[in-house]
């Protein structure tokens, strides 16, 4: 029962997370970062996600990156170094506590996605 509850707790918390990755990026798709001249990669809050992570300590927030197709294969297949055309994404959000989960837990102890604070890329160019 325990081991159940701790799926429907993990698959909810990745729910939530991929569900909000489409409103963490408030810019235009069109605009060019500032230093190095890169696009924001367009369907990029479509890719497969690659990892979750909440970080403490001074950023203290959850996390998804997401990879391209060139990426997630990379990453299935333990590819090092990235090949070029990889693109990876990281989106993060503060993270607030859950009332309704933490209502059938009985205590505070769930947390989901807050609002956004972060989009950043890698990418694999090695001519650049």
């Amino acid at each position: 029962m325990k081991r159940m509850a701790l799926l429907l707790i993990a698959f909810t918390a990745g729910s939530v997370i991929i569900g909000l990755a489409s409103s963490a990026a408030a810019h235009d798709d069109d605009q060019v970062a500032p230093i190095f001249g890169i696009k924001t990669p367009p369907g990029y809050r479509d890719w497969p996600v690659v990892s979750v992570a909440h970080e403490e300590g001074s950023l203290n927030d959850l996390r998804a990156v997401l990879g391209n197709e060139i990426a997630t294969k990379a990453y299935r297949e333990g590819k090092l170094p990235f090949p070029d055309g990889t693109i990876i994404a990281r989106l993060a959000w503060t993270y607030v506590p859950s009332e309704e989960n933490n209502k059938v837990f009985g205590r505070q102890q769930s947390f989901v996605a807050g609002p956004p604070t972060n989009v950043q890329f890698m990418v694999k160019d090695s001519k650049k």
